[in-house]
């Protein structure tokens, strides 16, 4: 059976752009992670060009409380169907790893919003999170 990480390697390659908050801690801290990693990441500023060009949506949350920002772009982006995935921080980050893989496998996106509460930058799971999915 293949481990976790041989099943997350490789599952990003098709991503062009990951898109973040421009003023929140926990997009600040998520965007320097994912450029040391080698992603192009640049600040998602809610123009219309930039909204249309998001092709999925990854949210992270704590036992599904979302702030108000988060919470206003999760259903902007519900309207306008775009693919959505859902990290719940309290939950198994292998489970969690494994099914964000999928969700990056399944619907090959190019252009992503990482959105999370700014609550979630202290979160201690947030560093296991990245020490466990190998990009």
């Amino acid at each position: 059976m293949a481990s976790l990480l041989q099943i997350a390697t490789g599952m990003t390659t098709h991503i062009k752009t990951i898109y973040t908050p421009e003023k929140s801690a926990f997009a600040a801290d998520m965007r320097n992670w994912l450029v040391d990693r080698g992603f192009s990441v640049e600040s998602f500023d809610e123009s219309a060009d930039t909204i249309e060009r998001i092709d999925a949506v990854v949210i992270f949350h704590e036992n599904h409380n979302f702030d108000r920002p988060v919470a206003e772009l999760r259903d902007l982006f519900d309207k306008r169907q775009v693919a959505m995935h859902k990290i719940d921080m309290s939950g198994t980050m292998n489970v969690a790893i494994s099914h964000l893989s999928l969700f990056f496998e399944r619907t090959q996106c190019k252009h992503v919003l990482f959105l999370g509460s700014e609550g979630l930058k202290d979160n201690p799971k947030m560093e296991l999170f990245k020490e466990k999915w190998n990009l």
